[in-house]
């Protein structure tokens, strides 16, 4: 910033960084005026350990600050300081000359630069008058702030000056750039308002779309939830009507053995042939019918009312719980269930029980069903389960045909009496979305092979 040689400045406690940084050993910074020139001053202690023992200041005088925005910017810069000299020491001083506008002075050596800007480079926005008054105007607010000339096409930037240890005002950097790209958008204002617009409304729309879309698959999704409970219904209900058929072929044979016994009791005693040692023997056979009877009971309220959640189950259990149900049916049909259960590997998992044995169940019934309307001689049905790649393969296989469509809803080769079809197309949408498993069916020599696979990594 200056040279001690010639000036005879040296560096002393004048300095009101130096003083701050001597005070509180820290570094700061700051515009400071001194006796020969003025610029923004770093001061740094020196330290050795916590021991002071002096300090460094650097200084980026005005020329060097506004000759290197010129250069780089293609801006016009110039500092414009508070009169705080005497009227001796500006008579004296190479570097300072009184302003335009009173209670302000130029640096002479800024100024120079300035004129050389002006005449190489940038001519075209040399400050005129009326720009000179809106630049000290501006800068005696002491203020930030930058303002676009229209007609001059100038952006006029105002950054003032203060000294930050003092906390006093000490002036104003002007700067004066071109405003070509403020200029473009002013007078392509009305077109870019519209393309602004246009692109506004564009993203609206899409997100109105977008939003329209959302709601009509929720609605779709929320329709088609509402149809599978409806058929889920329909197919319990259906079930319920499978379930009091299941009832009345377990009860007959109990039944039937009951009222023999009783009415066999009847005759004796009334012919006179009643044995005493007979009564006891007959009375034990009453009881364990009614015995079975109520455990048949106990079976189907088990299955009808058991709640949907979630329980550790036990696969082989389940399966011997399901063909309980339609084991009568299917012996007073004259059906034979062959099992293949793997009981050695027992399989644990959670899940709703509920669901594995109406799956199981409605394929047991469908195959019974097909059997009979077919009048197969000598109808068989074979079940059988095992483990295998990580998954649970249940096989129930008849020796009746299939027809392509039988997981179709409503599809039913029964008359319109005596089913609705919704058993196995719900039994797919059990195993596929509940379960997380796959149900297939295919022909095979013999007739129908229904596949559940249930995968262990899923429960």
């Amino acid at each position: 910033m200056e040279d001690p040689l010639n000036y005879g400045n040296i560096v002393n406690n004048k300095k009101e960084t130096i003083n701050y940084v001597q005070k509180y050993k820290k570094p700061t910074y700051s515009y400071e005026i001194e006796d020969f020139s003025s610029g923004y001053s770093f001061t740094y202690p020196i330290m050795r350990g916590n021991l002071y023992v002096g300090l460094i200041s650097i200084t980026f005088s005005e020329e060097a600050i506004t000759s290197s925005l010129m250069n780089q910017y293609d801006v016009l810069s110039n500092f414009i300081l508070k009169d705080l000299f005497d009227k001796e020491f500006l008579e004296k001083s190479d570097l300072y000359q009184k302003a335009h506008f009173d209670g302000f002075v130029h640096n002479k050596n800024v100024l120079k630069d300035l004129k050389i800007s002006t005449q190489k480079k940038i001519q075209d926005i040399k400050p005129s008058k009326d720009i000179s008054k809106l630049l000290y105007f501006l800068g005696q607010k002491q203020d930030a702030s930058s303002v676009f000339i229209d007609d001059k096409n100038y952006i006029v930037t105002i950054i003032p000056i203060y000294h930050s240890i003092l906390n006093t005002y000490e002036g104003f950097i002007s700067i004066i750039s071109k405003g070509t790209v403020i200029s473009i958008i002013n007078n392509n204002y009305f077109t870019i308002l519209f393309l602004f617009i246009f692109l506004y409304l564009s993203v609206t729309l899409l997100f109105l779309q977008e939003k329209i879309k959302v709601l009509r698959d929720k609605e779709l999704t929320l329709d088609m939830i509402k149809k599978d409970q409806q058929l889920l219904e329909q197919a319990k209900m259906a079930q319920m009507g499978e379930m009091i058929g299941n009832i009345a072929h377990q009860w007959r044979q109990p039944l039937s053995a009951i009222s023999t016994i009783a009415s066999g009791t009847k005759l004796n005693q009334e012919f006179g042939i009643l044995k005493k040692e007979d009564i006891p023997k007959n009375m034990d056979l009453i009881v364990e019918n009614t015995k079975y009877l109520s455990q048949t009971i106990d079976t189907f309220r088990d299955f009808i009312k058991e709640r949907r959640e979630e329980k550790e189950i036990i696969i082989q259990d389940k399966i011997d719980e399901s063909l309980k149900i339609v084991q009568a049916t299917l012996d007073n049909n004259h059906i034979k269930l062959i099992k293949n259960i793997d009981y050695e590997n027992i399989i644990s998992i959670f899940m709703i029980s509920e669901d594995l044995s109406q799956v199981i169940i409605n394929i047991l019934n469908n195959a019974k069903d097909a059997i009979l309307i077919k009048n197969v001689e000598d109808g068989w049905i074979k079940i059988s389960q095992k483990t295998k790649n990580n998954k649970v393969i249940i096989e129930i296989e008849d020796n009746a045909d299939i027809l392509p469509k039988i997981f179709d809803p409503y599809f039913t080769t029964k008359h319109q009496f005596q089913g609705t079809g919704l058993g196995l197309y719900m039994s797919k949408i059990i195993i596929e979305k509940h379960l997380n498993g796959n149900l297939k069916i295919k022909n095979t020599e013999n007739g129908a092979l229904f596949t559940i696979e249930l995968f262990l990594d899923s429960f």
